[in-house]
């Protein structure tokens, strides 16, 4: 095998479809695969790009071709899949994928790579190939340059798009419109580096993203993948005259195993102290009942930055008493691809156990999803 980051290194692009594969038909006003021609320019791409960046191979190859809104939990394992398979024979890998819901394959593949010691890289554009202003090739020449021409070798998972350079575990898409469509999530963690004629990195935002990857594997032999997702999950925001009884028959409708509750504030549902509560609004009953029936419930805020500690208000409080988990600052995308991969990875076969299970992992760190210096 190659030294770790040598000259002539060898990558490969993992296509899945999404706007960075498509062309826009200006008679329809609708996008389409992209055809021979659009083809011909990602060929003369890639061979600039292996010249430019003198790298040894660079090979494409398509798993599937979805728009991102249909992309599930079976894709992401196709992904994972097709990054071991080729693990021996690349030194990085760079996955084409649709905006719509690019940070929750960014998260699905930074928890199911828990030892990866090779780039993988994620990028789209906002504008299909071939249309005037599009931003395709040059989302995925910069992915190239970060999977294979960084100074220090940027193992894991992250996405590139636009100018940033952000670790996957906090990757939050904020604007159908621009061309930097992506933010790193809460506004106290920087990307790890921006892109422009050179690429910046910021070393303590590099160093927080490999230290959850280490000991990284050299080899197909040493990587461990857990990439199951449990999916089974009610996914709720809360709003004014929102009544038990409604909350509780959507987790029975869905046969849900875990919630995911967007509260006010810093993570503060409509639980008032109980001489002072409304009968018909108080959700102390929904949480009370969950608890009892052993399904655990993530609380977040409805903030676009917010951290939900649950610690700061009595409705937060009364929450945790009944067993509510806080958020903290992970976004919508991380805590739920994290509660999704907690149910699939519980070997307890009891829901209690299970429960219980969740109620310890699920504030422990296992990617940066959670800033602990805060």
């Amino acid at each position: 095998m190659m030294g770790e980051y040598s000259r002539g290194k060898r990558l490969l692009i993992i296509s899945t479809g999404g706007t960075i594969g498509q062309t826009y038909d200006k008679d329809t006003y609708t996008t389409t695969n992209v055809g021979d021609k659009e083809a011909d320019k990602f060929a003369e791409l890639m061979e600039e790009s292996k010249n430019s960046l003198k790298l040894e191979s660079l090979k494409p190859i398509r798993i599937f071709d979805k728009d991102s809104s249909n992309v599930d939990p079976d894709d992401w394992k196709r992904i994972t899949e097709a990054v071991k398979d080729n693990y021996d024979d690349y030194d990085a890998f760079v996955v084409t994928h649709g905006t719509n819901t690019l940070a929750f394959t960014c998260s699905a593949l930074s928890f199911a790579f828990e030892n990866i010691g090779k780039p993988v890289v994620l990028t789209g554009s906002q504008i299909p190939l071939g249309y005037p202003g599009s931003d395709a090739i040059l989302n995925l020449q910069n992915a190239i340059r970060v999977a294979t021409d960084t100074p220090q070798p940027i193992f894991g998972v992250t996405s590139v798009f636009g100018s940033q350079i952000i670790t996957g575990i906090r990757v939050k898409k904020i604007t159908e419109f621009d061309y930097d469509a992506f933010k790193s999530f809460n506004t106290y963690n920087m990307p790890i580096g921006r892109i422009g004629l050179k690429i910046r990195i910021y070393k303590d935002a590099l160093e927080e993203h490999l230290r959850w990857y280490n000991p990284k594997a050299r080899g197909k032999s040493e990587l461990r993948i857990s990439d199951d997702f449990d999916m089974r999950i009610l996914s709720l925001t809360e709003f004014p005259g929102l009544t038990s009884n409604s909350f509780i028959s959507m987790v029975e409708g869905m046969e849900a195993r875990g919630v995911i509750f967007r509260a006010f504030g810093v993570g503060d549902p409509n639980i008032a102290p109980q001489d002072k509560k409304n009968e018909k609004y108080d959700l102390r009953e929904a949480f009370a009942w969950l608890k009892d029936r052993n399904i655990p419930v993530i609380v977040t805020s409805q903030a676009s930055d917010g951290v939900a500690s649950m610690d700061i208000n009595d409705p937060g409080r009364f929450a945790s008493e009944l067993g509510a988990i806080p958020a903290w600052d992970m976004s919508l995308e991380t805590m739920t691809v994290k509660l999704a991969w907690l149910l699939a990875r519980s070997a307890s076969s009891s829901a209690k156990a299970r429960y219980a299970e969740i109620q310890s992992q699920f504030t422990k760190v296992y990617k940066g999803e959670i800033d602990t210096s805060k």
